[in-house]
This record gives C-alpha cells, sequence and structure tokens, in this order.
C-alpha cells in the first residue's frame, strides 16, 4: 500500500473490514493479493530474487507456487489488521491455538527473568501483540508511520491490546532496558536492515545480510531469555509457533551471536516459507565493493 494514499482512507478502510467477518475479509485479501500484485512488477521481482536466493533448491515452478502463495498472503494480511487494530484482545485470542513450542514459551513469558521476543515479518505479526499481552505486559519498539492519522490508528490499536510502545532511538532502548532488567517481556522485530552502524554483516540463507547488534547486546547485557515467534495464518485463524533461540545467540562474540539470531530466523521462516516477507529486499545492503544482489544483471 502506498505511503501517498490518503491514511483517512486506510483507517476507514480498516475499520470496515473489521466489521466483517474474519473469513471472509481473508478470502477477499487473497484474491486481491494474487490479482493486484501480478501488476506489480517490482514486488513480484523482489520476491522472485530472494526466493531464488535463499532457496535455491526449489526448482523454476516450485519458487512460482511460492511467490503466488506470498502474494495471497500479503493480501490477507492487510485485510486481517482490520479485526487486529480493531477487536478487542478476547475476540483476537479466540482465533488463536498454541502450536510447536507454545507451551514453554508461555512459561517463560509468565515467569520470572526477562525475555526477549523476536518476531520476524512472517505470518500475521499484530496477532503477538494479544496473545502476548494477555499474558504479560509487553514493551516494543515501535517506528512511527509517514501518515500522521494512520500512525495515530496504528498506536492506539497496539496500546489497547496492552503493548507499551517505544521509540526506535536511544530513549527507546533504555526503555527496552529498563523493561528487561524489571523481569519485563520486549518485542523487537529482528529481520529489517538497522540504520548504519547499528548491526554487522552475518550469514543469513548463505547470503551476508546487515543484521542488527541490538537483541544481541540486550540478551548478553540483562541475561535475559529469547524466543524467536511467528504467527502463522492457517484455514481456523493462527497458530502461535515458538522456538528457543539457537544457543550461539547468547554468545559474547557478536558475529557468533548474530549468526544463531539468524539461523534461527531461517528455522522459524522455513515453518511455513509462503507467509514469509520475501518481497522485503533484505540483501540491499552490502559490503562496500560487493555485489548488488538485485541488479538485474545479477
Amino acid at each position: 500500500m502506498s505511503d501517498s494514499t490518503p491514511s483517512s482512507f486506510i483507517t476507514r478502510f480498516l475499520k470496515v473490514m473489521g466489521k466483517l467477518p474474519l473469513p471472509f475479509v481473508r478470502y477477499i485479501g487473497r484474491i486481491v493479493g494474487v490479482c493486484l500484485l501480478r501488476f506489480d512488477r517490482r514486488t513480484r521481482r523482489a520476491i522472485d530474487r530472494n526466493l531464488e536466493l535463499c532457496l535455491p533448491n526449489l526448482d523454476r515452478e516450485q519458487r512460482a507456487r511460492l511467490r503466488n502463495e506470498r502474494l495471497a498472503h500479503i493480501g490477507q494480511t492487510f485485510m486481517e489488521m482490520g479485526h487486529m487494530w480493531t477487536k478487542d484482545v478476547s475476540t483476537i485470542l479466540k482465533h488463536c491455538r498454541d502450536g510447536d513450542g507454545a507451551d514453554r514459551f508461555k512459561e517463560a513469558v509468565a515467569g520470572d527473568g526477562g525475555v526477549i521476543v523476536l518476531a520476524p515479518h512472517i505470518g500475521n505479526w499484530e496477532v503477538l501483540n494479544a496473545y502476548i499481552s494477555a499474558i504479560r505486559p509487553l514493551t516494543v519498539m515501535y517506528r512511527p508511520h509517514k501518515n500522521p492519522s494512520l500512525d495515530a490508528f496504528i498506536l492506539a490499536a497496539r496500546e489497547r491490546s496492552g503493548a507499551e510502545l517505544a521509540p526506535t532511538n536511544r530513549r527507546g532502548v533504555l526503555q527496552i532496558m529498563k523493561a528487561l532488567n524489571a523481569s519485563g517481556v520486549v518485542g523487537i522485530l529482528p529481520d529489517q536492515v538497522p540504520q548504519k552502524g547499528s548491526g554487522e554483516f552475518a550469514p543469513l540463507f548463505g547470503h551476508r545480510a546487515y543484521t542488527m547488534t541490538l537483541a544481541s547486546q540486550l540478551a548478553y547485557k540483562t541475561g535475559a531469555k529469547a524466543f524467536v515467534v511467528g504467527s502463522m495464518q492457517t484455514s481456523k485463524g493462527f497458530e502461535i509457533v515458538a522456538h528457543e533461540v539457537d544457543d550461539r545467540f547468547y554468545s559474547e562474540d557478536t558475529q557468533t551471536s548474530l549468526t544463531g539470531l539468524n539461523a534461527s530466523i531461517e528455522r522459524l521462516v522455513k515453518v511455513r516459507p509462503g507467509q514469509y516477507q520475501w518481497e522485503y529486499k533484505r540483501f540491499k545492503v552490502q559490503p562496500d565493493g560487493a555485489l548488488n544482489l538485485y541488479r538485474e544483471n545479477t
């Protein structure tokens, strides 16, 4: 969805979607995703290239099926936001069921000690705000949207679910550090390219990916336990899948820690690869002099 689209229309549209039955909204979203995004050449090219880079074991036909599945999930996820951002927590939780590792994750969240929730962009990550906050207060880092009214809408929705929002700046880092030191739970999206100076290169699906160091530093300084968690979209709702992070993540050595982090993300992505954000150019930042992996002649 373009940032130039009037936010007042987007918020009104999402509120209308929130009043319709979730199965119907999801069905329409999948159709819209496949039909409209097929004409979005940039999105299709980015998905195709990432699948080629990250899942080279798949043949062309398998990657095409996976790309079309991803297009459907992009549309479905957008349409679902009307429910995620307007319904109360109890209503959202009725659509959730525990999947692999969810019991261990909930025990950690409900117990003593800080917990870092590493939530890659897979399935519908907004569900996790309600799921976790129903157990224990959650602090999440939040980057404001460019559209002020849409930003206010999203901010209010996330706070309604019980989440405390921390800005993506030094003040926000201090806020989540304070939460972890007080045995709190914090949520971080670990699979986006960080700002220059806030990351290092580490392997991801066999390629160098500029990876945030914040999560590793938080775990090392606070002794918090970390999980990689996803809310996978199923035919009946959402399945919460949670894996304890790779042991290397806790290493004092940054490279070892980031390698463990990315390995954990890979493991979660492979659970439902069609639901991962392959449209995002994860490898767009490369070391000086390295080949641009997204140029057409690569």
